[in-house]
């Protein structure tokens, strides 16, 4: 988990790199598994776990399917939603006490335990748990385009339609006459970064229109879901995402590299909490 760490916080430099053009990349496969665990490595996510490990599980019954349930395991994106929900679950039920606690972990591990849950019928989902904020960013994005019939309506209590993003919202960059994807050239490689969170972007976005003004103002933003991006990444033969690099968003980071800090302090030894799932036979 050390490692996981110090390899999230490297991504603390991407925003000094410069943005180029994007170009056609050569036809590409589907990713293998070990491909698509290295795009989703660097990617911290929290989960929130008991004493020994182990993520709380909510029990939700199915719709439309009487007396189904389904075991779910929520996965933040963001550190500080994880600490509120724990907040809120300790003041409802005090008897919990410190036997929680919010647990960094890869968004690769998540993956590979969710493939195993899959392959061995354990019937746990992961849940991935947005910031609101990301979500309206991304809804936003969609109504400025008029591309609002694309997300989910739903009534509000007085009538009124709201729009919502169903899902992890990633934003990405397209530029130039063809509004090809805007790339950036990290470790020796040309990627199309996709960012978590919209405000990232729009630092990246301030440097690149100082850099390239005579495109600045053909730039425009894109929203994908990451769910259906790392299920993309399983099926489907496109070269976008051989290029495409998650970059997670910079409050993560901070939280990471206070672990950092932690781990490599003189007074200690920080222990980072490993997760553990149940098997669903207990």
């Amino acid at each position: 988990m050390k490692s996981f760490v110090r390899r999230v916080a490297t991504f603390g430099s991407i925003v000094g790199l410069l943005f180029g053009a994007s170009a056609t990349a050569p036809a590409a496969l589907a990713l293998s598994e070990e491909e698509i665990l290295d795009k989703l490595e660097s990617i911290p996510v929290f989960t929130v776990t008991d004493a020994e490990g182990a993520p709380l599980i909510a029990t939700i019954t199915n719709a439309g399917n009487s007396g189904e349930t389904t075991e779910v395991a929520g996965v933040f994106i963001d550190a500080e939603d994880a600490r509120r929900f724990v907040e809120r679950l300790k003041s409802q039920q005090p008897d919990i006490g410190d036997d929680v606690q919010v647990t960094v972990i890869s968004l690769a591990e998540i993956y590979r335990l969710d493939r195993e849950n899959t392959n061995n019928n354990t019937p746990i989902e992961f849940s991935y748990i947005p910031t609101q904020e990301d979500v309206e960013a991304a809804v936003s994005v969609f109504i400025e385009n008029e591309r609002q019939s694309e997300l989910r309506q739903v009534q509000d209590a007085n009538g009124e339609t709201q729009y919502q993003f169903p899902g992890v919202p990633l934003f990405l960059a397209t530029a130039g006459p063809n509004q090809g994807y805007m790339t950036l050239e990290y470790n020796g490689e040309v990627v199309i970064p996709a960012f978590f969170d919209r405000e990232d972007l729009n630092n990246v976005l301030e440097r690149f229109r100082q850099q390239q003004p005579e495109v600045a103002d053909s730039v425009q933003i894109e929203v994908v879901q990451l769910e259906g991006t790392i299920e993309a990444l399983e099926n489907e033969d496109n070269p976008v995402l051989q290029q495409l690099m998650l970059v997670p968003d910079s409050d993560s980071l901070e939280f990471v590299q206070n672990l950092v800090d932690d781990i490599e302090s003189p007074s200690g030894d920080a222990e980072i909490p490993e997760i553990e799932l149940p098997t669903g036979n207990e």
